[in-house]
């Protein structure tokens, strides 16, 4: 290919590259993440809108009881993608999402909503951990950084819908039957609909086509894989760790930061998740550019770090805006751009920072690496969310303070960290190479 090939010539020319299955699940990413924009952005309403028992601490109480659940599957979910067929595992995934879909909205009681969390965080985790060793088989090595970036970025595009339409849906369907854009009835025909749109997703995967299964293949139980590469998986999951904990503070709980520290209605904060989302998913685009050019490690770091500041100044939003009313309108465009900014360039890096891990594992412990790669992350959204709850129960919007100055730290520590296993080596080799020449 022409290296001065650029812009949309070059997005073209690599998709026209891209296999059939890898397509499909292009796809399919493309629809559920419609359905998970939805979602994302009215959960925490629905939940709150059930009564006064159902506060910001059962919130972090229903994150935590997701990545526990997550987590106790992580070595199953890994063993599952290299012992059955991978288009399988997306499939029944896809069903059992739907399914808690209509969970959640039916049985709308403390343990039940728990129950059927965890269902939808169990289903997502086995998906994610089969699709990415999917794509690996897939794509070629010229390739495969510009699928990654392309699979994130379409879920993000159609987040940005979904973000868009979960401001609508509540008023529209509600007012069939006369119920306010905020009550519960609302939400739940809003979150119901899209158990419709989670079953139509499995449709591209019907026709994805699978190799005949090796029946001599022999494959090693997850823990026995952990016993010989612990010590080199443990190098790219650290990091990942970290920014768990920081994530786990600050992401279940953004539309409420939106409501209750700048006093904001839902179809607004609406518009500031699904501009998030758009330029969000600009940015995973952009990702395979900047990983040719800079490097994925170098990538990973600079759009991290860049990150920070705009972390600083949600938090300091929440200090300035709730004690100087007249500062709230002007702080909540601030708060708004540097959500937007911040949420871009931290998740130009996931998708980079995957292949560069999963290039870099032997290859019959990719699914193994993208299970733990989940469980650590997790880990953070395990403990995190309680954490942050408490937070903003007994400080109110004041509790966003030091939250994401807390959130701030642990991103600093995991870049530091970061560039201590990754791109310190990397730098001595090449001026070792130099000092040879």
């Amino acid at each position: 290919m022409d290296e001065k090939t650029g812009g949309i010539a070059l997005y073209l020319a690599k998709t026209k590259q891209f296999t059939r299955n890898s397509k499909l699940v292009l796809f399919y990413s493309a629809i559920t993440g419609l359905a998970f924009g939805v979602f994302r952005f009215l959960f925490n309403f629905y939940v709150l809108s059930l009564g006064d028992q159902y506060n910001e601490a059962f919130i972090g109480t229903l994150q935590t009881a997701a990545s526990f659940a997550t987590i106790a599957m992580a070595l199953p979910a890994a063993y599952l993608a290299e012992r059955y067929s991978q288009k399988s595992i997306m499939i029944l995934t896809g069903v059992i999402s739907g399914l808690s879909f209509i969970g959640l909205v039916l049985f709308p009681f403390q343990l039940t909503l728990i129950a059927f969390r965890m269902i939808a965080g169990i289903s997502m985790s086995v998906r994610q951990v089969a699709m990415a060793p999917f794509l690996m088989a897939n794509t070629s090595e010229e390739d495969r950084q510009w699928v990654f970036s392309f699979n994130f970025g379409l879920m993000t595009i159609s987040g940005f819908f979904g973000n868009l339409l979960g401001g609508i849906l509540p008023t529209w369907l509600g007012g069939w039957f006369k119920a306010a854009p905020t009550d519960t009835l609302s939400y739940q025909l809003a979150l119901g609909s899209m158990m419709i749109v989670t079953i139509l997703s499995i449709g591209p995967l019907m026709f994805i086509r699978m190799p005949k299964p090796d029946r001599n293949r022999v494959v090693e139980l997850p823990w026995v894989q952990l016993w010989q590469h612990g010590r080199i998986l443990s190098r790219f999951l650290i990091p990942q760790l970290i920014i768990g904990l920081g994530a786990g503070l600050m992401q279940p709980f953004m539309n409420i930061y939106f409501r209750n520290v700048y006093e904001k209605p839902d179809p607004t904060i609406s518009i500031v998740f699904a501009i998030g989302g758009l330029t969000m998913a600009i940015a995973q685009f952009v990702g395979p550019v900047m990983a040719d050019k800079y490097g994925k490690i170098g990538t990973v770091i600079m759009t991290q770090g860049l990150s920070v500041p705009f972390l600083l100044a949600l938090g300091i939003g929440a200090w300035v805006a709730p004690s100087n009313p007249a500062l709230a309108g002007m702080w909540f465009l601030i708060a708004a751009g540097a959500y937007i900014f911040r949420l871009a360039l931290m998740n130009l890096s996931n998708p980079v920072y995957q292949t560069f891990v999963l290039e870099h594992v032997p290859e019959g412990t990719q699914a193994l690496t993208m299970s733990l790669n989940s469980l650590s992350f997790q880990f953070g959204w395990f403990i995190m969310p309680q954490v942050s709850g408490w937070l903003q129960v007994r400080f109110a919007e004041f509790g966003f303070v030091p939250i994401f100055f807390m959130v701030a730290f642990f991103y600093v520590t995991a870049i530091v960290v970061e560039w201590w296993f990754f791109q310190r080596p990397l730098k001595v080799t090449k001026a070792n190479v130099a000092s040879l020449s």
